[in-house]
């Protein structure tokens, strides 16, 4: 009787975890598709509107409804690369940088987003030599850019409903091999499942932020009598180390760090 109980606890787990999973698919499909279905919702047909302004030539207003896009609590990689293509289209670099980059954090793998994002760094006035990553770090990186930040979350969960299956044959299983063999399998699936998880996790974390002004000085203080240390030019991305006030404190490419105004920098 306790084995049914288990068995019925697992079923209606894998099953509330598979429905809230699909509810969250079908919303990321949707904020993406460039061609949405016929029976078009509220969004559906701003972003066709949007899209349509884009390809006259008004990016200003195609900018404005994309973001009421985003304003409606919906993000995409796609939604953030048209943002930034509009955006570069009007020489606003710092808006076009910052909206690349959130497509690229949502799906580092897609070519179109890679190469636009290239393009417009070679824009930046600011030139950094980087400091070597440890290889690990690197090789880290490698790993988050195979696959979209929702492709991650879908493994992550879709391999947790196969541990629970494994769960049941080992519960359920008439031989002792075939437990062994169950139990083994699911330890490893779990770990995939939480490394998944962990690499979501990481790539949904914002600890980067792009400059937004012409001209940012950074200072060796958070405040305005701190000396100058080096300046920086709009679309510059940094890494944010912590804030204080309406002051943040930033690292460059090259390690040095610096305090800047709050209001200067946009997290990405």
């Amino acid at each position: 009787m306790k084995k049914y109980i288990i068995l019925l606890s697992i079923i209606l787990f894998a099953n509330n975890i598979l429905a809230q999973n699909a509810d969250s698919i079908t919303t990321s499909e949707n904020a993406q598709t460039e061609q949405p279905p016929q029976n078009l919702t509220n969004v559906d047909s701003m972003f066709v509107m949007a899209n349509k302004l884009y390809n006259e030539g008004k990016y200003e207003d195609a900018v404005d409804i994309y973001e009421d896009i985003l304003d409606e609590g919906l993000e995409s990689s796609y939604l953030y690369y048209n943002i930034g293509n509009a955006y570069f289209k009007q020489n606003a670099l710092g808006s076009a940088i910052l909206n690349y980059e959130r497509a690229y954090r949502l799906n580092p793998s897609d070519e179109d987003i890679n190469h636009n994002l290239t393009l417009a760094r070679t824009q930046i006035a600011d030139k950094f030599d980087e400091v070597p990553e440890f290889f690990i770090i690197t090789f880290f990186g490698k790993i988050k850019s195979l696959f979209a930040v929702n492709t991650w979350g879908v493994m992550g969960l879709l391999s947790f409903v196969i541990v629970l299956i494994l769960a049941l044959l080992f519960l359920f299983a008439p031989s002792l091999f075939i437990r062994r063999i169950s139990f083994w399998i699911a330890c490893f699936v779990l770990l995939f499942s939480i490394s998944c998880k962990l690499i979501e996790s990481n790539i949904r974390k914002y600890d980067s932020a792009v400059v937004f002004v012409p001209v940012l000085t950074a200072k060796t203080s958070p405040d305005d009598s701190g000396k100058d240390m080096f300046l920086l030019h709009e679309g510059t991305k940094v890494i944010v180390r912590e804030t204080f006030n309406e002051w943040t404190k930033i690292q460059l490419p090259n390690g040095e760090q610096g305090w800047v105004i709050s209001d200067a920098v946009t997290i990405i």
